[in-house]
């Protein structure tokens, strides 16, 4: 790296400082680093690769026990390894060929694509029952009986006259930007149990390739740990050398009361799961949201050993699935638990490292080695 894009970085780090080296502890309870120390490691970090550590205090790495040897049990950095989870994703490589830059990365990115893919496969999705894309209505479930000669605008308004609980997504967004619950009732929309005016809400779907997926009925044990959000349940698998699927990182993602999505960057809490399919003790909040809890703030439910049903289940289904998307190199699913079992939302290409090793620790020795790929 070029000495002045060092300089830069350094510079970086010491203007924003309350975001890197002045953060609150996750771990208050154990003798912490100077803030000289905290300063020198992520310099090392900068040097080493190129970018300071995000999620230095989420990893407790500003713990005085936390050497550069303890730090190096874990991926970092999360941009430099998102970097190679997208290389990988486009050339896996297990398909080591030209063939092999025919990925699956484009079903898993494009949430339409994911529900007509996994629909054509028979495992259970939240059904779509309506797409549209650059202001057109490119699918409309057959269950209503709507005159296709509308212009797009006015088969919405048909399609709102139903009695409907939906929730509306950007079929291309990440981290829950974008998306809604939409209702309608006696000819009156809600958004996020807001009554809106119905042409605001068209105007919104029209901002984006939005699809308008059925509301899921959770596990009431899943509806127990947050009742607005559907709890879900992030689990990463790769791809080995010899085609062999590999589960790790399993975890919950948990919304606020209030709050109808659960993920971690709209301020929701991740707890890791045991193989066992039970909690761990402790929930963490993304930085900007807080630190550390063992128990639901609204909910008061405590994290530790609670079961999650359907578990191993959902291990399984994810295992089977990857083996048919078998172009992709890694996956980050999203599986909601319902009575009946899992249910996959989504499959991301790209995942967080960081909420793996947030919950599970380092994670370089044991999954590093799949990554690891010239």
């Amino acid at each position: 790296m070029k000495l002045l894009t060092i300089i830069r970085k350094i510079v970086y780090v010491i203007k924003h400082r309350s975001d890197y080296i002045n953060c609150i502890s996750y771990y208050p309870n154990t003798v912490h680093k100077a803030k000289r120390r905290i300063l020198k490691d992520q310099l090392y970090f900068v040097c080493k690769t190129g970018f300071v550590e995000e999620y230095y205090f989420t990893y407790g790495f500003d713990r005085a026990s936390m050497t550069r040897e303890e730090m190096g049990k874990y991926i970092v950095t999360y941009r430099s390894f998102l970097n190679r989870i997208n290389h990988l994703n486009f050339q896996n490589p297990y398909y080591n060929s030209f063939l092999g830059r025919m990925t699956c990365r484009v079903i898993n990115q494009d949430k339409f694509y994911f529900y007509l893919f996994l629909s054509r496969m028979g495992i259970p999705t939240p059904k779509v029952y309506c797409f549209v894309k650059n202001g057109e209505i490119l699918y409309m479930d057959d269950s209503f009986s709507i005159n296709k000669s509308l212009c797009t605008k006015e088969q919405l308004k048909k399609l709102f006259s139903h009695d409907l609980d939906l929730f509306a997504k950007p079929s291309d967004g990440m981290m829950g930007k974008g998306v809604f619950r939409l209702q309608t009732k006696d000819s009156k929309a809600y958004y996020d149990g807001i009554e809106h005016d119905i042409d605001e809400l068209i105007s919104i779907i029209f901002s984006a390739d939005y699809l308008l997926q059925e509301t899921i009925t959770q596990h009431e044990k899943m509806s127990l740990l947050c009742s607005s959000s559907v709890n879900t349940i992030r689990l990463q698998t790769v791809m080995d050398k010899d085609g062999r699927v590999i589960p790790f990182g399993a975890m919950v993602r948990i919304g606020r009361e209030g709050s109808s999505v659960d993920n971690w960057a709209k301020g929701g809490i991740i707890v890791g799961i045991n193989d066992n399919g039970r909690l761990k003790e402790i929930g963490l909040f993304k930085p900007q949201y807080g630190t550390t809890t063992n128990k639901h703030p609204d909910t008061h439910l405590v994290f530790k050993d609670y079961e999650i049903p359907f578990f191993q289940e959902a291990v399984n289904k994810a295992i089977e699935l990857h083996k048919i998307m078998y172009r992709s190199h890694s996956i980050g699913w999203d599986i909601a638990i319902t009575e009946n079992g899992p249910l996959f939302i989504e499959g991301n290409d790209r995942w967080e490292i960081s909420m793996v090793q947030a919950v599970h620790g380092g994670m370089k020795e044991n999954i590093g080695k799949y990554f690891d790929y010239e």
